[in-house]
């Protein structure tokens, strides 16, 4: 149901002040962007579900539903649903089909049933997408020698990736569940990636999640849970380091002609995973170093940020598009500083900071498990993290600290 002003107020306690007027409108504008984007995803899969028979009777389609009202289109498409079981099937098939035709100028329409008509493309064979997976990618026929392998790339990305992740509510909640164990202190954040969970299986089948940053001092544990967050689903991750990243190259890929060109992160993730939808954590985001030949790797983020671009993003590397809208993007920073507009405009932000009381000697008790240690030591562990002399880093090194004087000999 499209939002109204009383959405804004359903999460503010009753003791809490009401929002300033630019926190109002941020708060506005999310509820705004979060609506439109379900209004387009649901828009695209009635589009599937009518079956269209080529490109232009698809666009048709979708461009109405995109005119019309969201209840509308949300009542139509619960509607296809229904007499449709095997839904998700269906959209499947007709988003490989349409991204097969998507090279052909006549819209695979007229004469596409013939051969010559055919778009120079390998792709997958209708119904040859299994369950639980999705294509990403049309690889453009072999031009001539297939030079540093990318020919041999790009038809493995047009194959069928597997969607990865847990497939039900229950296996949600159970991830969910043992994250805000491990990390209490972060319930903020835990608690809206496990909404946006729930959200993306009721909508879609499976789990990605809009992009977010998380803001806080080092080493108060955000990297970690970005990286529990994906092992425990499941999810094929990796890592971007801002403070060593001089140039938009890893982010974004490098143009073809250059001999060290090479693609970026996330479509090298889903080639060598073979997942659709994996996770990539930028560290530090805020410490990315522009350069006049090799760009800025904050600006090349943006493309990735927003669901309706990275949908088609144009690797330059493949020098064709690539459907990277499944992908969860976890950023983390120190500051905003140094961070423009438009990127902080695509990503849900949350303050953290260090755990502090309970929550402190809990997660102390737990990383120092399994090691004799004194409750004196627990206290005196707890007291240096909470006055800023110790960071959770510098825990785990003590921790292995403890683990060596395990292992020494004893003297007699």
């Amino acid at each position: 149901m499209p939002f109204s002003e009383d959405d804004l107020h359903d999460d503010w306690e009753a003791d809490e002040l009401p929002p300033t007027p630019a926190g109002f409108r941020r708060e506005w504008a999310r509820l705004r962007e979060m609506d439109a984007s379900t209004h387009h995803n649901e828009a695209q899969r009635w589009a599937f579900l009518k079956r269209p028979t080529g490109l232009g009777i698809y666009r048709l389609l979708f461009g109405r539903a995109c005119s019309e009202p969201h209840e509308a289109v949300r009542r139509r498409l619960r509607e296809l649903q229904m007499v449709e079981p095997l839904w998700l099937d269906v959209i499947l098939e007709m988003r490989s089909r349409l991204m097969q035709l998507a090279g052909d100028p006549s819209g695979g329409e007229g004469a596409a049933g013939t051969a010559s008509a055919r778009p120079s493309f390998v792709g997958t064979a209708e119904g040859d997408v299994p369950a639980g997976h999705i294509v990403l990618h049309a690889a453009p026929a072999k031009a001539g020698e297939d030079r540093r392998g990318r020919d041999a790339m790009r038809e493995a990305l047009a194959r069928p990736k597997r969607l990865a992740g847990p497939g039900s509510r229950d296996e949600v909640d159970g991830l969910f569940a043992a994250l805000f164990a491990e990390s209490p202190w972060l319930r903020e954040p835990l608690a809206w990636a496990w909404q946006r969970a729930l959200d993306s299986l009721d909508e879609c089948g499976w789990v990605r999640l809009p992009p977010l940053l998380l803001l806080g001092p080092p080493g108060c544990g955000k990297t970690r849970m970005a990286e529990r967050l994906a092992d425990l689903a499941g999810l094929p991750c990796s890592r971007l380091e801002g403070a060593s990243m001089t140039a938009s190259f890893p982010v974004g890929g490098s143009d073809f002609q250059w001999n060290s060109s090479h693609p970026g992160e996330a479509v090298r993730l889903i080639h060598e995973s073979g997942v659709a939808n994996p996770c990539v954590i930028f560290d530090e985001v805020e410490k990315g170093q522009t350069s006049s030949s090799g760009g800025d790797p904050r600006q090349a983020l943006l493309p990735f940020l927003q669901r309706s671009t990275a949908a088609s993003y144009r690797c330059p590397y493949l020098q064709a598009p690539v459907d990277l809208s499944h992908v969860t993007w976890i950023l983390t920073a120190n500051s905003l500083e140094g961070l423009g507009a438009p990127l902080l405009d695509r990503v849900t932000i949350f303050r953290v900071s260090h755990p502090t009381g309970a929550d402190l000697e809990r997660l102390v008790i737990r990383i120092l498990e399994g090691l004799e240690v004194d409750e004196r030591v627990v206290a005196r562990i707890r007291a240096e993290i909470e006055s800023g002399r110790l960071t959770l880093r510098g825990l785990e090194r003590l921790k292995n600290d403890f683990r060596a004087l395990g292992r020494r000999p004893m003297l007699h």
